[in-house]
């Protein structure tokens, strides 16, 4: 049964009250004849208000009698669903009493095995119980003890760093710790402006290269021959490898190459050449870099261990003329010369530039 069942039905004459209201204003609302037939108006309009008012009784006991059916079947299904319950509570309730029933039998058994147990057990437990009981007394006392030194100690170590002597290594020791942090900070400051310095000299001795690879190509503009001389080709040469270090310029393709030689070309003084020879340098220059020679892993590796050693010092640079440079004035340690820079990689056939 659903319980939205069980509810007591109202009584629903809305409609017909709103029907028979509609008919008595419709019949007051036709207007009284002036002179002639106010009485048959009056007797027409009695009937009609007694015939709606007769058919909204009638829809009323209609609807109080279907109310009282409906009120009836409730009824009938309320107290259907409340016997169902509660036949249902007394079948649960007979289950709980024959569980209840059980657990008192395994009760009353539990209650024998306890009351079967030797004396002899209860006496183990017995000093057990004693046992623990010394055993957090000693512990108490110890712990007591243990407070009591604790306190002497702390007493003494107070009296001890209340002598004057005491009070001057403290402060030596916390003069030492300042003193150490400001040379770790002075330290670092020093490690961060040598670095900064190493990394503005390793910069200056790129720039250097790139100086005087465009002072030699500037020089080649000015003449009238159409192929750089070895001295010229080595510091293009290394001019071109310093400018593609300086901005991050790869190797890896011959468009990388052309990049490096066009990056290098941009920093070149066209002072006093014409456009046409700036032209000719410009395209000899590109296919010197990309045609001519060889930017070698070996020769790059080369070259940047040389500018490596050459910003260690600020007083190391002298000069890159020549083939080798100033890596010709480089000493081990022994004294013997080291190895340097060399010449600029050539390709096994290579072409000369014409106009």
């Amino acid at each position: 049964i659903d319980k939205k069942e069980l509810t007591i039905p109202l009584l629903n004459i809305k409609a017909p009250v709103q029907e028979a209201m509609n008919a008595v204003k419709k019949e007051l609302a036709i207007p009284i004849p002036t002179i002639i037939g106010q009485k048959a108006w009056r007797e027409e309009r009695v009937s009609n208000i007694y015939a709606a008012i007769k058919a909204l009784v009638a829809a009323v006991n209609a609807e109080r009698d279907k109310q009282n059916e409906d009120v009836r079947k409730s009824v009938n299904k309320t107290y259907t669903y409340y016997m169902q319950n509660l036949n249902k509570q007394i079948e649960e309730n007979r289950s709980l009493r024959a569980e209840n029933d059980a657990l008192k039998t395994e009760n009353n058994k539990v209650k024998q095995r306890i009351s079967q147990l030797d004396e002899k057990a209860v006496e183990r437990v017995t000093t057990q119980l004693v046992c623990a009981k010394e055993e957090l007394a000693s512990a108490k006392k110890y712990n007591t003890t243990l407070m009591e030194m604790y306190n002497d100690l702390k007493a003494r170590w107070n009296a001890i760093w209340q002598e004057p002597e005491m009070a001057e290594a403290w402060h030596r020791v916390e003069a030492r710790k300042e003193e150490d942090a400001k040379e770790k900070a002075r330290q670092e400051t020093e490690a961060k402006r040598e670095s900064m310095a190493r990394q503005n000299r390793y910069i200056g001795v790129l720039d250097k290269f790139i100086h005087e690879g465009l002072e030699a190509l500037s020089s080649f503009a000015k003449t009238d021959r159409v192929n750089f001389n070895e001295k010229e080709s080595a510091s293009i040469y290394y001019g071109i490898m310093a400018s593609a270090v300086k901005h991050n310029i790869g190797w890896d393709s011959k468009a990388s190459i052309e990049s490096a030689a066009k990056r290098f070309l941009s920093d070149m003084p066209w002072h006093g050449i014409t456009d046409f020879k700036q032209e000719c340098v410009t395209n000899w220059t590109k296919l010197f870099a990309t045609n001519e020679v060889q930017f070698t892993d070996n020769a790059i590796d080369n070259f940047l261990a040389f500018i490596d050693y050459m910003s260690c010092s600020a007083d190391t640079y002298v000069s890159l003329g020549g083939s080798n440079g100033c890596a010709d004035q480089l000493t081990n340690w022994d004294g013997t010369q080291k190895v340097g820079l060399g010449n600029s990689v050539k390709r096994k056939e290579p072409r000369g530039f014409s106009l």
